[in-house]
């Protein structure tokens, strides 16, 4: 809100001069006597401000509705309304005996999952010992029974060999029992002649138409031609041996050829099986290295700690602590009553720095910047300090103009939130001092004077005006911070007078 200039009017000047005038010796001397009620202003450092005056309202630079971020019954408050807190300072706490329990239970599951990951890496240990055992076994069996294929395949070619063998050995034996029929067949009939030449022989000898010689020839004839008869006869049975044991060789033969290929089916198989049982040891090598057990088990570990986790961030939950420095300004709970995160328990505010808004027309408003110092003034506190602006929106507020937000450092703690403020800025020129109002000073040629109020009485000091605007006076020698001077009612002091300090 707007309101008027201070100015310090010509009528308030000349009555001050006199009174003044009017103060005579007598008058002082009656002031010695009588106590003087006074109205008194602190010299506070400070720039004077200048140009219009703003109204705001003064209010913290942080505001937190401290809420439980869970539920529970409140065990216990250690702050009231207008206590001063600390950043992590303790406010209150929830009851926690069940929380605290599941904590326990929490851990309990942490170990049960890491002795489940322990579990999960020896078992992969051992799968992977069985499974490299059953590799090498059945690499075993496959070179066994490769071997056995190629000695099968030279039994398959030995037997072949030897059925070869015996089917010519058969094929000889056949040719020479033909051979040998034949043979007695001719020896048979070549006897059969020897013989009838025999007997036609002898008859002609027995009648003397033969000589003996002829005779002798003849039963020699017979003789060689039976000789002959019987061994081909001998040579047919030997022929016949040899068949009958060429064709038990043959048999024997194919026997073995049949054992032999037999014994190849056989290898042939068992290489079969042999690369299939590798292929499944690899298989299964390559399943007992796999870590998604252990994987599995870990996630279940790392589950059971984060709960760990979420049961300790409730434990700590169940204790409450302020986010920032500040005071309490609300309590809306007490010990026994439920707390949680649906309304505020405790509203802190920050008052350590200050805002203030007003609201600059738009005429002035460009000549606003950020980091613009202002003065602020608290009448009804006798409070006299200087902020910054920190902000300027640019959107005019509903015709009221546009809202600038001052800041104001308040270490003492001497703004409170909704007090009324006069703001005013202040030029960049402007000279530090003591702030004091203007009807404070009295004049006496060339020189100013104020009367200090101190153990009960006014006491009249020389000071240095630096210079004046409005009400306000920027004084730069004579004072120190802290005095009090007093504001009405001077004519009637002098020097050591008593007064007594009236209220606002």
């Amino acid at each position: 809100m707007k309101i008027k200039k201070w100015e310090v009017t010509a009528s308030a000047l000349l009555l001050s001069s006199v009174m003044l005038a009017g103060c005579s010796t007598a008058g002082s001397e009656a002031a010695q006597e009588m106590s003087v009620n006074v109205k008194v202003a602190s010299a506070q450092q400070g720039m004077i401000g200048q140009g219009d005056i703003y109204t705001g309202t003064v209010t913290p630079s942080e505001t937190v509705n401290i809420m439980p971020k869970i539920s529970g019954k409140v065990s216990a408050i250690a702050v009231d309304v207008g206590t001063e807190v600390k950043k992590g300072q303790v406010l209150l706490k929830l009851e926690d005996s069940d929380i605290r329990d599941n904590l326990d239970i929490a851990k309990s599951n942490v170990d049960a999952a890491a002795a489940g990951v322990n579990t999960a890496k020896d078992s992969r240990e051992t799968g992977m010992v069985s499974a490299n055992s059953g590799v090498v076994s059945s690499k075993n069996g496959i070179i066994s029974s490769q071997s056995a294929i190629t000695q099968a395949k030279g039994n398959i070619n030995s037997a072949q060999g030897a059925v070869n063998q015996a089917q010519t050995g058969l094929k000889q034996a056949q040719t020479a029992v033909s051979t040998a029929a034949n043979t007695i067949k001719q020896t048979q009939e070549a006897m059969n002649t020897a013989q009838k030449t025999l007997t036609r022989t002898q008859s002609l000898f027995d009648n003397s138409l033969a000589t003996q010689a002829e005779l002798e020839q003849a039963q020699a004839a017979a003789v060689n031609a039976k000789t002959a008869y019987e061994n081909a006869v001998n040579a047919k049975a030997n022929a016949q041996d040899q068949l009958a044991g060429a064709q038990k060789s043959l048999q024997t033969a194919q026997t073995a050829l049949s054992t032999a290929k037999e014994a190849y089916t056989n290898a042939t198989n068992s290489y079969e099986n042999a690369n299939s049982g590798y292929s499944n040891a690899q298989r299964q090598l390559e399943v007992s290295q796999s870590t998604a057990g252990i994987e599995a088990s870990q996630q279940k570990l790392e589950q059971a700690k984060l709960n760990v986790q979420i049961a300790q961030n409730a434990l700590g939950d169940a204790v409450v602590k302020s986010p920032i420095n500040g005071i309490v300004t609300t309590k809306n709970a007490e010990v026994g009553e439920m707390a949680g995160p649906s309304a505020a328990s405790i509203v802190i505010a920050d008052l350590s720095t200050v805002n203030m808004l007003i609201y600059v027309p738009a005429n002035e408003i460009n000549q606003v910047k950020t980091g613009d110092q202002v003065q602020v003034r608290v009448a009804s506190s006798d409070i006299v300090t200087n902020g910054k602006v920190t902000s300027i929106s640019p959107m005019d507020s509903s015709g009221n103009g546009y809202p600038v937000k001052v800041t104001v450092s308040n270490t003492d703690g001497k703004l409170k939130s909704g007090m009324l403020a006069d703001i005013s800025f202040v030029s960049k020129d402007a000279k530090q001092g003591l702030i004091i109002p203007s009807k404070a000073i009295q004049k006496d040629g060339d020189k100013s004077y104020v009367y200090v109020i101190a153990n009960g009485h006014a006491v009249r000091k020389e000071v240095t005006v630096g210079s004046e605007a409005g009400s306000e006076a920027l004084i730069t020698g004579g004072l120190k911070s802290g005095d009090r001077v007093a504001e009405n009612n001077l004519a009637l002091l002098g020097d050591n007078s008593p007064v007594t300090v009236s209220q606002y």
